[in-house]
């Protein structure tokens, strides 16, 4: 088969596919208002029979009904059939009328049974009593032919179209084939990122080197993701991961530590002193060492939750760090069980005793808390272990509230909505104009105001997340509803709400129904995408189908393979704010750059995080990046935006 051939084929049938939605919508909307003239037609013959045979009820008179009642249902008429019982007698006359205009419908239509006769039924009433039943029963034969007059004409407009295109297609292929194999060198060129100048009128009709460029191309594309890929995983495993025994390094952990503690939420930092590796043979032999602690790596793999940038280490020769986010007093000591069995258990396999065989010192973290005070607490807490010759100690944080009370105060800001929206702009790099603005909340919790990422976790614990976001979409959309000059508005999920379906569906229900499509953002972050792929590429897809933008948010924050976003296709990545932080070390510049290249590669927006002076940016000059946000320029009050007032928004939601 020839090339005009597939194509005119392949375009014939995309019409024909075209044509036939188009069919069906229009058949279905068709169907939809015959049927509401049906109805109308029903209800406005019983209305008017109904008050006109009032007169003749009144006096009895079944000779008048009779007249008046063949004379309705004469020719014309669409009432197939009409009864009326006397009340008084309970008499019953009743009157019917045959269409012809069946005929002019073939019957194996009418037999598809699209439409049914329609009845209906009312008491007349003269004001004070009631007189009669009338029964009217309305005919579909004048529907089914303006239905078959409608399904004739689009077929043969349809016809006559793909009739017409099929002929404009191969007379326009006919001619647009000749030159194409002039193009065959030109996109080899491409292929290799040699772009070639305006190419001279090519000779020849052959496709077969030009898609073999295309496909180069494709190849080529393909390979430079996966170099960078694997350029990106090899940097991780050079320098964040201490080789011998597969566990995490200290200067990651540290880099992770900040990371978190910015975010503020509650959280465990554990120190485990693994005093029995230090015993005998041990000591002595690094190998053996060395295959303890690999191990020991993959047996806590299945202890430590993989809960939000959970995270073990090895601080030392001896010393392990586990760091666990969004957890309690209460969710720490379950774990502790299961921790200390699989130490004892190495301990043990390694043909030691398990008296005295580890300590762990477990503190929680403070307000205000540092990366270094925190470690030095939980250095202390170990000493602490050492001294009373415990298995662990455990420095539990000062609170203002005890988890009860937190979660019934935080369950009251939610239902009552008592938070303040801030709106963090994120600037243009190439022309310095505000591209979108973040959101985020803060919590009225007494007479204290917390931003919400710091309660995030009890949030999820209380099954509150998923209210809050709903509450804050709403007000961010009523913003945007009530002034159309506002520019775009991102807001970060919580891991909860990207993980449910039915919030989902009401997300893209909302935006959708309040055409906020282009100027209403998502985000979620990098650790969720690691964590539940499954959930993120639903969630992508689903977003990206209903027209919505959406980023990732703390993008390199686990240094993890980015080949996710091949699969996600964000709009957007915002780097994870270590990055900044950390440009005195080379390593984080020599990770830096390969990913920021990979997501350039493909199409995605690259927006640096923490941004809190010039000279910050300036170091960034070697690498492409799109956008920036931080206290350069600093946040606002969500409602400053807004140039008029709110009182007649309506936001429509599922």
């Amino acid at each position: 088969m020839t090339i005009t051939n597939k194509v005119t084929l392949c375009v014939i049938g995309t019409l024909f596919g075209l044509f036939a939605i188009l069919a069906v919508a229009e058949f279905s909307n068709n169907l939809t208002l015959l049927k509401k003239e049906m109805q109308f037609q029903a209800e406005s013959s019983l209305h008017t029979l109904s008050v006109s045979v009032i007169p003749i009820l009144e006096t009895g008179d079944r000779e008048n009904s009779e007249i008046f009642f063949s004379a309705i249902m004469s020719e014309g008429t669409q009432l197939q059939h009409v009864k009326l019982m006397w009340l008084f007698d309970g008499d019953v006359q009743t009157w019917s009328h045959q269409s012809n205009t069946h005929q002019e419908v073939p019957g194996w239509f009418m037999a598809l049974g699209f439409l049914e006769p329609l009845t209906l039924e009312t008491q007349v009433n003269n004001g004070w009593t009631d007189l009669a039943t009338l029964t009217v029963s309305l005919t579909p034969d004048y529907a089914y032919l303006a239905l078959w007059k409608f399904s004739v004409q689009f077929v043969l407009f349809t016809v006559a179209v793909m009739l017409v295109t099929a002929l404009l297609i191969r007379l326009v292929l006919g001619r647009a084939l000749t030159p194409i194999s002039v193009m065959t060198e030109g996109a080899r060129r491409i292929a290799k990122l040699d772009f070639p100048s305006p190419l001279p009128a090519p000779k020849g009709n052959e496709l077969v080197e030009l898609t073999a460029a295309f496909n180069d191309m494709s190849s080529q594309v393909e390979s430079l993701f996966e170099t960078l890929n694997e350029e990106i995983n090899a940097l991780r495993q050079r320098y964040l991961f201490d080789s011998p025994s597969g566990f995490h390094n200290r200067n990651f952990f540290v880099r992770q530590l900040e990371s978190w503690l910015e975010d503020g939420d509650s959280g465990i930092v554990m120190l485990v002193n693994l005093k029995w590796l230090t015993r005998n043979s041990l000591s002595e032999n690094g190998e053996d060492l060395n295959k303890v602690m690999r191990s020991l790596r993959q047996e806590l793999s299945g202890v430590i939750p993989k809960t939000q940038n959970a995270l073990i280490a090895r601080m030392s020769k001896i010393e392990l760090a586990i760091l666990l986010p969004s957890v309690d007093e209460k969710q720490t000591r379950t774990i502790l069980g299961p921790l200390i069995r699989t130490l004892n258990n190495q301990v043990i396999s390694s043909g030691q005793s398990t008296a005295n065989a580890f300590i762990i010192g477990i503190t929680e973290k403070k307000e205000n808390d540092s990366a270094s005070s925190l470690l030095s607490r939980a250095n202390a807490t170990l000493q602490d272990a050492e001294s009373t010759r415990q298995v662990f100690h455990f420095s539990v944080a000062d609170k203002a509230y005890s988890e009860e009370q937190l979660g019934t105060k935080l369950t009251e800001v939610v239902n009552t909505e008592a938070f303040e929206l801030m709106a963090q702009p994120i600037i243009s790099k190439t022309t310095q104009t505000v591209q979108h603005y973040e959101v985020y909340a803060h919590l009225k919790l007494d007479n204290q105001v917390i931003p919400a990422s710091k309660l995030i976790s009890t949030l999820s614990r209380y099954s509150l997340s998923t209210k809050f976001d709903k509450s804050v979409i709403n007000h961010v959309a009523a913003i945007l509803l009530g002034d159309l000059h506002v520019p775009p508005l991102s807001i970060n999920l919580t891991s909860s709400s990207v993980r449910n379906s039915d919030f989902l569906k009401w997300l893209v229900q909302t935006v959708k129904k309040n055409k906020l499509e282009n100027r209403i953002f998502f985000e979620f972050s990098e650790s969720l995408v690691s964590l539940h792929p499954k959930d993120c590429e639903v969630v992508s897809k689903a977003l990206r189908e209903a027209g919505l933008r959406f980023g990732i948010d703390r993008f390199g924050q686990n240094l993890n393979s980015v080949a996710y976003l091949k699969q996600l296709k964000p709009a957007f990545v915002k780097l994870e704010q270590s990055f900044l932080q950390n440009q005195q070390d080379d390593s984080n510049h020599l990770l830096l750059k390969p990913m920021v290249k990979l997501a350039s590669t493909l199409g995605i927006d690259v927006i640096v995080s923490a941004v809190e002076y010039q000279q910050q940016l300036n170091s960034l000059a070697d690498i492409k990046v799109d956008g920036y946000f931080g206290y350069i320029s600093p946040p606002i009050p969500l409602l400053s935006l807004l140039n008029s007032g709110l009182e007649n928004v309506s936001i429509r939601s599922h």
